[in-house]
């Protein structure tokens, strides 16, 4: 039976001195098809099959370049966040100078979170298929032109229309990022990686809004867009010349050469570990329908493992954004602050975020160790994986609900943001957690199902964010939390119970399944 553990080692995730032995379960049945799923993929017409070199390391780039596409990918993944809360600070601004109500206002937030959640069914299947770079270039690009329409626009319908595409453009970078970090490392370094990766991802809710406030304080909200604009121009030129491919249906461990528009403009690291003299990478297939693959995120639903794993994310999730989303509101009329000043309030959030992501990531990677040493590849990946979930979310609910509280009487300003630093720290570990075992499960498809955890967090959120103002308002800010903290805890408990006890099941199913 899986021991789930509610009740103790609450604060061991603070400080690490987690020394209890690895909880066995009954359904250790994980067997080395989880490790023969790191092997390269090729792909042909749409098909996948599989080819082992018994000899050939899983990845051929250095380490240097590891670290250097991890980071890559990370800074890609900052757009999306950073996109968002830069924003933040100036829903007051605009608020005034659209003549718009706060609800009207944070409604661009919530189509901005809906497209973010849907776009990625499109570019991560593509980027499964056809390559990372590519893929990602052109979504920079969709939002370089959105952010350059924004910085001139002064219709409400129009601000609506360009948020969406801009959230379609940036959202990309975080399942296409997932996809990178699964073709470059294995499960036992997975951990850190996504740590690392995510961390780029995460400290967009702590720069953003920062940056926003400052533009919005010293120009208009205008020059928040203004700023995107520049930012991602000079870093989608940055893609072009510096990231190489990594897809390993395309280019394997990448011992083999890309060639045309998947090859970087100025490679780094050319040697290879594997192979002496490179041979050219495999082309992807014919750009159609049947190929491009849209409806493998959302044939990813229809995995109870998977299923569950999204909607046990989403539901905190949606809290976690509601924190940040109503925070600008309260700050400026409980505590009457300018947009600089609600810009440096966010700094919490971002700074927690960042430092819960580093954190998880590390006691990921020792609690696969150290289950790998007592289990070997018998282990339950989905409970060494999810071991201290229930902690993170029964933490983050707690000091979610009490910021709520303080922020409705008006506590010193103080309180209210250590509550959020703490709340970011949890959430965020608990957040990993999922992001890990599910690249893990699906290595070859780490974008597409990152892209369905995102259909399903950011559509969620977007709910969340909408209900929210009118709940404020007929409720109160401390009650609102409340309820919605209450919901995040109780509601995920029972299916992450399930995934535990059952997970195991389920994969050694859908595998038997694939090999007939």
């Amino acid at each position: 039976m899986c021991h789930v553990g509610y009740g103790v080692q609450i604060f061991s995730p603070i400080f690490f001195f987690m020394s209890s032995s690895e909880h066995a379960s009954s359904l250790d049945i994980e067997s080395k098809a989880s490790h023969e799923a790191e092997t390269p993929a090729v792909q042909e017409e749409g098909k996948e099959a599989e080819t082992v070199v018994a000899d050939e390391p899983y990845s051929a780039f250095p380490r240097p370049l590891k670290v250097f596409i991890v980071t890559v990918a990370s800074a890609s993944g900052f757009m999306s966040p950073f996109a968002i809360n830069i924003y933040m600070p100036a829903v007051p601004d605009i608020s005034r100078h659209l003549h718009i109500s706060s609800a009207q206002a944070l409604l661009s937030l919530t189509t901005y979170l809906i497209f973010q959640g849907l776009s990625p069914s499109i570019w991560a299947p593509l980027s499964d298929t056809y390559g990372r770079r590519p893929i990602l270039v052109c979504t920079f690009l969709v939002f370089l032109a959105a952010n350059l329409g924004l910085s001139f626009t002064n219709v409400y319908w129009l601000l609506l229309v360009l948020r969406m595409l801009q959230a379609c453009g940036a959202s990309s970078a975080i399942a296409i990022g997932a996809g990178c970090i699964s073709d470059v490392s294995q499960q036992k370094e997975r951990g850190s990686y996504m740590g690392y990766f995510q961390f780029g991802t995460l400290l967009g809710p702590s720069i953003g809004p920062i940056v926003g406030g400052f533009m919005a304080q010293a120009w208009n909200w205008h020059g928040v867009f203004f700023f995107l604009s520049a930012f991602g121009g000079v870093y989608m030129i940055f893609l072009i010349f510096f990231l190489p491919e990594s897809l390993r249906a395309l280019v394997g461990n990448g011992s083999l050469q890309p060639v045309g528009v998947w090859r970087t403009i100025v490679p780094l690291w050319t040697k290879r570990t594997y192979g002496t003299k490179p041979k050219p990478m495999r082309m992807p297939p014919k750009l159609h329908i049947k190929t491009m693959g849209f409806d493998k995120p959302w044939r990813m639903y229809g995995q109870p493992d998977v299923a569950l794993m999204i909607a046990t994310y989403a539901i905190p999730f949606g809290s976690f954004t509601l924190m940040s989303s109503c925070l600008s509101p309260v700050l400026y009329d409980n505590y009457e602050l300018n947009s600089w000043q609600m810009g440096l309030c966010f700094l919490g959030i971002g700074c927690g975020s960042a430092a819960g992501s580093i954190a998880v990531g590390h006691l990921l990677d020792r609690e696969y160790a150290r289950a790998m040493g007592v289990h070997g590849d018998q282990l339950n990946l989905h409970h060494v994986r999810m071991k201290y979930m229930p902690h993170f979310n029964i933490l983050f609910s707690v000091f979610f609900i009490v910021n709520g509280w303080l922020l409705n009487y008006t506590i010193y300003l103080a309180a209210p943001l250590i509550m959020q630093f703490f709340a970011s720290w949890f959430a965020v570990m608990y957040f990993n957690c999922i992001n890990t075992v599910l690249v893990d499960i699906y290595p070859q498809r780490a974008a597409s199902v990152t892209a369905a955890l995102n259909i399903g967090r950011c559509l969620t959120a977007a709910g969340f964010v909408a209900a929210s103002q009118y709940i404020i308002d007929a409720i109160g800010y401390g009650w609102t939390q409340t309820i919605f903290g209450l919901v995040s805890l109780l509601a995920p408990m029972p299916m992450a119970w399930a995934v535990m006890r059952y997970g195991p099941t389920w994969k050694h199913r859908r595998e038997c399944v694939s090999r007939e």
